[in-house]
């Protein structure tokens, strides 16, 4: 008798429960640390424009979305490693298309080749020219893709990240380091630096950013983000986050 009340209850509560009835899945998406597009604030919460965007698709995801925040290299090794993960804010290149889906982008940058600006003796008239200099490139970034160099390069210093090498460039360690000019500046400003003491040497390429997956995710979780975020898009939303982070600009072609 015991075990039979025992049974009803437990099917009671499965039936009456919508929260054990109909638990979501969580999927991961992994990033790094990257003002303004995403970082932690002094209260621990997770701010920034892609941040934001992620919230404004979570009402049209069929799932949650539980972002993870660490070191690039870790971000970008666990979601080459894990399907049915996502990546963000991650650089559209030909060689990442080769191990992740691309999911949309949802802002474009300038990529730029910086120099300190009291060296007048340093002058790119083409991307060739930078083989005559030494470099600093952050490890897993897309401007080794970019610039066709490797890690092998007899002038390329691979650092952890972009504030290691723009520390490297500051105090004279290398010639030239690479980043676009939302992330240049916000290093510049966290670093404590002048924004005056350094210069764009040459700009390299328009690059899109967005958000990307694993190649063998479940397709059906992929294209379900990929609407959210092309429903975001049409209806207005995108534009005006893009507003509230971003002084409107013309980027060179």
């Amino acid at each position: 008798m015991f075990k039979l009340i025992a049974t009803f209850v437990v099917i009671a509560m499965l039936l009456l429960s919508p929260s054990i009835a109909e638990a979501r899945e969580k999927v991961t998406f992994y990033t790094e640390p990257y003002p303004p597009f995403q970082s932690q604030n002094q209260q621990g919460q997770l701010v920034g424009f892609s941040i934001d965007i992620l919230q404004a698709a979570q009402p049209y995801l069929d799932f949650d979305i539980d972002i993870q925040i660490m070191p690039w290299s870790r971000a970008y090794h666990n979601a080459l490693s894990q399907p049915n993960t996502f990546i963000f804010s991650i650089a559209n290149t030909d060689k990442r298309l080769a191990y992740f889906k691309w999911i949309g982008d949802f802002y474009t940058v300038q990529d730029m080749i910086y120099k300190k600006s009291n060296r007048p003796d340093i002058q790119l008239n083409t991307i060739d020219d930078i083989n005559r200099y030494s470099m600093a490139l952050s490890r897993n970034d897309a401007s080794l893709d970019r610039l066709k160099l490797d890690d092998k390069h007899p002038s390329v210093y691979i650092v952890r990240s972009q504030l290691a090498a723009l520390k490297m460039l500051n105090f004279d360690r290398v010639d030239l380091i690479y980043n676009n000019e939302v992330g240049f500046r916000e290093d510049v400003k966290k670093m404590g630096y002048k924004t005056s003491d350094f210069t764009a040497a040459l700009p390299v390429v328009n690059m899109p950013i967005g958000i990307s997956t694993h190649k063998d995710t479940n397709e059906t979780l992929a294209d379900n983000m990929r609407q959210a975020l092309n429903t975001i898009k049409q209806n207005g939303e995108l534009a005006q986050i893009t507003a509230r982070w971003f002084t409107p600009r013309v980027i060179s072609q």
